[in-house]
């Protein structure tokens, strides 16, 4: 079951990124995103769109209805073009709803309902319910960022940034199309290999996780020995 400490850091990344949405202009909204092919109401649509899916999977284990978080890739991907094309007061109104709805899901869940699983997809993958905490943090902390306004990777919390260089670096170790290397982040005075203790990537934390998500070219950063590897692609782009 998910700890306190994580449903609290959720919800203090929710409300930094309802602040932002909060403060579009109209402008805003029609603009390009960090995403390509993507505007900034594409990315508001996708996080919406992600609550209500985690929301009504996680209801399904509470009443013993199971649903998949998306109904197929398609149905995902025509959703958020569609409600990406809606007035923006609509878009911004679907994601403090989803968001408080999935708050409140995720507050009824019992112990032993976290200890179950759901699928993204009616044919999978599987994953543990429990996780969905920390995949919904990742989500609303990326895709904030990828907005490409004020608020960047670079103010990421720590904690965040650590459990992103958990998961990021996990999914290269993985990757037939990334190299062997190891990331080492300052700040935090760890390192966490990816296959080989040689090169050594170095910067802070969130300059290396936005790196190993497929963000920038590896802006502040350095390798020893250099240059930078040549990542392969981050299986979790959107």
């Amino acid at each position: 079951m998910p700890t306190p400490e994580e449903f609290e850091s959720l919800h203090h990344s929710d409300q930094r990124l309802l602040r932002t949405v909060d403060s579009l202009s109209p402008e805003h909204w029609r603009e390009p995103s960090l995403l390509p092919g993507w505007s900034r109401a594409h990315v508001v649509a996708h996080l919406a769109l992600n609550a209500e899916g985690f929301a009504g999977a996680l209801h399904g284990l509470a009443t013993g209805n199971p649903v998949a978080i998306y109904p197929s890739n398609e149905a995902r991907n025509a959703g958020i073009d569609e409600l990406a094309a809606a007035d923006t007061d609509d878009i911004r109104e679907r994601l403090f709803t989803a968001t408080q709805h999935l708050r409140t899901v995720m507050a009824e869940l019992n112990g032993e309902q976290w200890e179950s699983t759901v699928n993204r997809l009616p044919e999978g993958p599987v994953w543990p319910a429990a996780s969905l905490v920390e995949s919904r943090q990742r989500e609303v902390e990326i895709h904030h960022a990828d907005l490409g306004l004020a608020y960047t990777h670079r103010n990421w919390p720590i904690e965040f940034a650590k459990t992103l260089l958990d998961s990021a670096t996990a999914t290269h170790d993985v990757s037939p199309d990334s190299p062997a290397f190891t990331v080492r982040a300052m700040d935090v005075g760890r390192d966490w290999p990816v296959g080989a203790a040689t090169p050594v990537v170095v910067g802070s934390a969130s300059n290396l996780g936005w790196w190993l998500i497929g963000r920038g070219a590896g802006e502040g950063l350095s390798a020893e020995p250099g240059p930078l590897p040549a990542l392969g692609p981050w299986q979790r782009v959107r």
